[in-house]
C-alpha cells in the first residue's frame, strides 16, 4: 500500500509574519515622510503670498502718486495694514480661513493689488515705514499647520538701495517652517 502525502499549497505562518513585519516597517518610515511632504507643500501658499505682496510693493513704489490737490507725493510703500485678515479664524474645523472677505477692500490691500479669494492657511500681514530713500516694508505670512499653537512664519523685507531701487531679502526668512 502506497501512502501519498498531501501537499498543501499556500504560505506558512512564518512567511506571512515576515511579510506583515516588512509592511509594518515600510509604513513606519513612509507615513512620517508623507506627512512632512504634505506640510511642505502647504508652505507654497505662504511663499505665494509674499511674492504677491513684494510685487505689489514694488509696483506701488515705482508709480507716481498725487494728493487731492494734484501735488506729487513722495515715493513710498502702501500704508501698514491695520486689519490683518484671518486673525479670528485660527484652527477652524476646515483648517483654513475663509477667503474673499470684505477686509480685502482696505486701501492698503487694494494698493498692493493683493487679495485671497479662496480659503487660506497663512494669514498675511503688511507693514511699511518712511518715504523716499528711507522707505521700508515687511511682508509676512503666518500660519499654524497642525493647530498646536506653534506658528510658522515667513517674512520678506524690502527697502530702497543707493540707486533708488527696491531691494531686500531674495528668499523668505522662515521660522518654524514645518512647526
Amino acid at each position: 500500500m502506497v501512502r501519498s502525502r498531501k501537499h498543501s499549497s499556500g504560505f506558512t505562518l512564518v512567511e506571512l509574519m515576515i511579510v506583515v513585519a516588512i509592511i509594518g516597517i515600510l509604513a513606519a518610515v513612509a507615513i512620517p515622510a508623507f506627512s512632512k511632504y504634505v506640510k511642505r507643500a502647504k508652505t507654497a501658499e505662504a511663499a505665494g503670498h509674499l511674492n504677491k505682496m513684494w510685487a505689489g510693493s514694488v509696483t506701488y513704489f515705482e508709480t507716481d502718486h498725487v494728493d487731492a490737490n494734484g501735488a506729487s507725493l513722495a515715493k513710498q510703500f502702501p500704508a501698514t495694514v491695520a486689519n490683518v485678515p484671518g486673525a479670528e479664524c485660527a484652527c477652524q474645523a476646515s483648517g483654513k480661513c475663509p477667503g474673499g472677505g470684505a477686509e480685502w477692500q482696505n486701501a492698503s490691500w487694494v494698493a498692493l493689488q493683493f487679495s485671497i479669494p479662496d480659503p487660506f492657511i497663512y494669514k498675511p500681514k503688511y507693514t511699511s515705514n518712511g518715504t523716499g530713500s528711507a522707505s521700508t516694508f515687511s511682508a509676512e505670512a503666518t500660519g499654524d499647520l497642525n493647530c498646536n499653537g506653534v506658528l510658522a512664519n515667513f517674512k520678506r523685507l524690502g527697502a530702497i538701495d543707493g540707486n533708488g531701487d527696491v531691494s531686500g531679502s531674495k528668499a523668505p526668512i522662515i521660522t518654524n517652517e514645518l512647526e
